[in-house]
């Protein structure tokens, strides 16, 4: 878990954009995984004199951003944090709306009980205020106990809720970064078929106070199809012509075809899914 450069540079276009950070809680003690170089420009960003050396820890960068306290929750109070806690259980209900920023920079793939612990997070948010999470995507296998889609974000942090998402971004290990739609919106599933590691960087809002995840969310493009009429006949008639060896030999050749076609849609080279964005600490647009 930390604080590297694309979770700096997300933070840093909410605060062009007016975001008050306020109370922050991190999920887990954030270590700064940033060279000097870039260290330095992050300071350069938010009017910081230069430091001679990179901190171990991000408190320190959160309140130079204008967060008016930091506090951090872990698992054990090892590396110094100050709310110790289990995250696969709930929280005590006192800790509810107690902050104004939520920051998770690689955490909660490491938590078996995720459902629990995505909660926890959401419940420690005053209403306005912003969960922030920087987690693994794509080639990422082994780092924790999941990689993420953005499919699960937008189904949790959802209107039912009491949340919305304002932006998410797919963001390679060699920079290149894209502005991530909703599958809900494009109605169908946003997949990825890629050869490097990808973080998944999620902006999202408490917009109003409600009990959260008191029904469980489900696969956008499954509840389209259940609002179908489909009687399945359709699929019956299609089981029926594959005993067919004609059949069977065309569709063989499809599916090669599809296979093709499908690798092409399935990267971030597809417009209708991914669009390509300036986020970076190196730049202030967005």
């Amino acid at each position: 878990m930390g604080f590297e450069k694309n979770g700096a540079a997300l933070l840093l276009k909410m605060r062009a954009e007016g975001t008050q950070f306020g109370r922050v809680l991190t999920v887990g003690r954030q270590n700064i995984h940033m060279d000097w170089d870039d260290y330095r420009q992050v300071l350069a960003r938010i009017g910081c004199p230069f430091s001679n050396d990179v901190p171990e820890y991000a408190d320190a960068l959160f309140l130079s951003m204008g967060a008016c306290s930091t506090e951090a929750m872990d698992y054990s109070g090892y590396e110094g944090a100050t709310r110790v806690h289990d995250l696969n259980y709930p929280i005590p209900p006192e800790w509810h709306e107690k902050f104004d920023t939520v920051f998770d920079g690689g955490s909660l793939e490491h938590v078996f009980n995720f459902p629990v612990a995505i909660a926890n997070c959401m419940q420690l948010l005053a209403k306005g205020g912003s969960y922030v999470s920087v987690t693994m995507a794509n080639n990422w296998c082994g780092h924790g106990f999941y990689q993420f889609s953005p499919e699960l974000f937008f189904r949790v942090l959802s209107p039912p809720n009491g949340f919305s998402v304002v932006e998410m971004y797919i963001a390679t290990i060699k920079g290149a970064v894209f502005k991530v739609k909703d599958p809900e919106a494009v109605r169908g599933r946003i997949e990825l078929c890629n050869r490097e590691p990808v973080f998944l960087l999620v902006h999202a809002r408490r917009d109003s106070i409600v009990n959260v995840l008191q029904r469980f969310p489900q696969q956008s493009d499954y509840v389209q199809l259940w609002g179908t009429n489909s009687s399945g006949k359709i699929n019956h008639r299609f089981r029926k012509l594959k005993r067919y060896y004609a059949f069977r030999l065309v569709a063989k050749i499809r599916r090669r075809i599809l296979a093709h076609l499908a690798l092409r849609s399935l990267s971030l080279n597809n417009r209708n899914f991914y669009t390509p964005a300036t986020l970076s600490i190196w730049d202030s647009r967005s």
